[in-house]
């Protein structure tokens, strides 16, 4: 989202500049020189266009993207989805997947009616063999579109405020990387090693697979605004392949720059491939009256504001991310709230594509990154259901189909689904601030923080499906790893175990089975010192220990899970410090036995410029238990699910963060904030649970609480294995509707 959205996302939100990555976070090393062809790569078998020395397998043809069948040019829609590089335990500049997993995912892709995966930046010499070695032979390839990364980190500059484009280290940079992804793409380069960065032997041809270039990361608007105006009067730029128009800023005459060099580049080895840039609503050249927050509408980037020259003959066009919840323009322009689609629904994210549509009229315009989060966190509210995060995978992939017509019915090019797999190096600004350290966030699955859960493939902790802790109600999964409910008193059996992404507690109930019709359940955790022993929400019960969090499963009502007052970060940042939702001083006493909802900020308190009017600050009770069983294979199942009961037993699992743990891979929690600047992380022993059954009806005093304590082994590198999504059928037959040419109404 973004994060991604996906190269950066900026959102000023407690003072704090947060920024999301898509893909690599590294530009590439100087390539050492060319290399011979060869290897044992397979040779493309795809029919070639040749005029004038140029070849050409792709290409821009009346104002469309289209591919060669060796008599014509063929016109349609392209479908297609981003491509992480990372499995669990690994960032992006450490490139982990291997040959063998690119392909299994290949074939998956083309089952799924994806037509081509988009990558960032350079992955390593396996992912181009593989796409060879898969692509060798077929008559439908599976088509690439190749990122290339921009010096991102450079652009915005240490203190946020954005630097000029032109400067030396970052033009001469980015240029190389340029060169660099262009030998590597056309396989005649070896780049040596370097940390953070992919290297190799870069041997295999895949040019004839490739759709189009897609250059640069969203751009920062400071950089923009800081490029713009340093060079306020310059000329526009005039090169061989592309140039900027007259009305073009300085960083678009930049951009047309850059689009030349890498035109230059491509035409030395004889081909030429259709040229795009990365864009974003941020810096889009539509006006959003209502768009709260200045940088989101600071300053455009246009691409109707360069074009190619006739030198080159493979074309332009336009790609941009958009996702329906963020700026916040696209839920509160009013030109956007009045759109109808076609389906006679007034859509906001439809009226938003189909004004983009209108500004790019004769050139290709793709949507090169959307989708949801199949989270059990959020980030941003989205009307129409379109939120970021707190979804079933059911819902992931009927909201990505929804988009997706959209995307078609308002004459784009190809929609680009935002992502493959899940990653969980992923962060987003409302969860980003309780992981830490970040060098270890790789290590662990956060459930709440959306940005790692995009996929239409889960990543899932423990090495098979088989392995992975199932909540059920059986128990055979409790047996296979050698643990059953022990007695702990007062007709409640308990066992707890763990895994990389959430703590499991088995309760048994003796006498009968459990009714949360009659039943009261109270469960306490502790995690470290310091607490209440007492709670409001659980009168006459009194612990042992004292509590960050309590759990109540009541009539009516569910379980709820919340948060010792003085340990919610929530009120702690925007009340007492922020003073932006209400606050108590009393909050601040552990010991009072207040607990509150367990909130994530969703917005700050932003003023309409339009409208006049001011929305106010929006939080989610992420602290809510979802009900169902995490198991794929049953009508049940609830990807959302946090607690499953059936007869006598109850089964919990608790994401990591709810309860507190800053990296649960390290034994890691946070630590009561008042009196610190900033989360502080410390170590834990581990978890103590305190569990009280009472009759809802009863006026008789609560039992005394009994508990279990549990600790693990710190770990490194997390098992994980794969699974299809309850999305991925869904958007299997989604894709599969769209495999047809675009309508073409705004090519004229």
């Amino acid at each position: 989202m973004f994060l991604s959205f996906l190269g950066v996302i900026v959102l000023v939100l407690a003072g704090t500049l947060v920024w999301r990555l898509a893909g690599s976070d590294a530009t590439s090393p100087a390539a050492t020189g060319p290399i011979d062809p060869g290897g044992g790569v397979p040779e493309a078998s795809v029919p070639v266009f040749e005029e004038n020395g140029i070849k050409r397998t792709a290409s821009v043809v009346d104002g469309q993207l289209a591919v060669y069948d060796g008599k014509d040019w063929q016109k349609s829609f392209w479908p297609g989805i981003n491509f992480g590089a990372t499995t669990p335990g690994h960032y992006p500049g450490q490139v982990s997947p291997t040959k063998e997993d690119y392909l299994r995912w290949f074939p998956m892709m083309q089952d799924m009616n994806i037509k081509a995966v988009r990558i960032y930046t350079i992955l390593p010499p396996d992912f181009y063999e593989a796409l060879a070695e898969y692509n060798a032979g077929r008559e439908e390839p599976l088509m690439l579109m190749q990122g290339i990364w921009s010096p991102e980190e450079e652009l915005i500059g240490e203190d946020g405020n954005g630097r000029d484009a032109f400067s030396d280290t970052i033009k001469t940079g980015f240029e190389q990387e340029i060169r660099d992804v262009a030998a590597v793409v056309h396989g005649q380069v070896d780049l040596p090693e370097r940390p953070g960065h992919a290297s190799g032997t870069y041997n295999a041809d895949v040019s004839p697979y490739l759709l189009g270039w897609v250059l640069g990361t969203e751009w920062y608007p400071y950089t923009v605004q800081t490029t713009n105006e340093a060079h306020a009067g310059l000329q526009p730029y005039a090169g061989e392949y592309f140039r900027a128009t007259a009305e073009a800023s300085p960083f678009e005459s930049w951009l047309a720059e850059m689009l030349d060099v890498l035109a230059t580049e491509e035409t030395k080895y004889g081909w030429q491939h259709p040229v795009s840039f990365t864009n974003w609503v941020t810096t889009d050249p539509l006006d959003h009256p209502n768009e709260p927050l200045a940088q989101e509408d600071l300053v455009p980037v246009d691409p109707m504001h360069m074009e190619p020259t006739e030198a080159w003959t493979a074309g332009y066009f336009a790609s941009y991310h958009v996702y329906p919840y963020y700026p916040d323009s696209l839920r509160r322009d009013q030109k956007y709230l009045d759109y109808v689609n076609d389906e006679g629904v007034n859509d906001p994210y439809a009226g938003y594509l189909h004004e983009l549509r209108e500004h790019h009229k004769g050139i290709p315009l793709i949507i090169a990154e959307f989708g949801m989060p199949s989270s059990r966190g959020i980030a941003h509210y989205g009307l129409l259901g379109r939120s970021q995060g707190m979804h079933t995978e059911k819902q992931q992939g009927e909201l990505n189909a929804g988009m997706l017509h959209q995307i078609y019915n308002e004459d784009y090019d190809g929609a680009m689904l935002f992502e493959w797999q899940d990653e969980w190096f992923k962060f987003t600004w409302n969860t980003i601030e309780l992981e830490v350290p970040g060098d270890r966030r790789a290590m662990w699955r956060n459930r709440l923080t959306n940005e790692e859960h995009f996929g239409v493939m889960a990543i899932e902790p423990e090495e098979s499906a088989e392995e992975l802790m199932k909540i059920d109600g059986k128990t055979d999964d409790w047996e296979k790893r050698g643990l059953a409910a022990e007695d702990v008193g007062n007709g409640l059996r308990m066992a707890m175990t763990s895994d990389s992404s959430d703590l499991y507690v088995l309760l048994q109930k003796d006498g009968g089975d459990w009714n949360f019709d009659d039943d009261v359940l109270t469960l306490g955790f502790d995690t470290t010192s310091g607490g209440s022993k007492s709670a409001k929400l659980a009168p006459g019960i009194q612990f042992d220990s004292g509590l960050e969090f309590l759990a109540r499963f009541e009539a009516g009502q569910g379980g709820r899970l919340y948060v010792n007052s003085a340990y919610d970060q929530f009120s702690w940042l925007y009340g007492y410090k922020l003073k932006s939702v209400p606050y108590k001083a009393e909050y601040a006493d552990e010991e009072a036995g207040i607990f509150l909802p367990w909130k994530l900020a969703l917005n700050r308190e932003l003023y309409m410029p339009q409208s006049k009017v001011t929305a106010p600050f929006e939080a989610y009770d992420v602290g809510k238990l979802h009900w169902g069983t995490n198991d794929p294979e049953t009508e049940k199942f609830n990807n959302l699910s946090d607690w499953y009961v059936q007869g006598d037993t109850l089964e919990l699992r608790i994401p990591w963060m709810l309860l507190g743990f800053t990296d649960p891979s390290k034994l890691q929690v946070w630590k009561y904030p008042y009196g610190t600047e900033a989360v502080t992380p410390i170590d834990t022993d581990g978890v103590s649970v305190s569990a009280v059954l009472s009759e809802a009806s009863s006026d008789a005093a609560p039992a005394k609480p009994v508990s279990k304590s549990y600790t693990w082994d710190a770990w490194d590198l997390p098992p994980y294995h794969e699974r299809q999504k309850k999305s991925f059928d869904i958007l299997k037959d989604a894709f599969a509707e769209y495999d047809k040419p675009v309508k073409g109404t705004a090519r004229e």
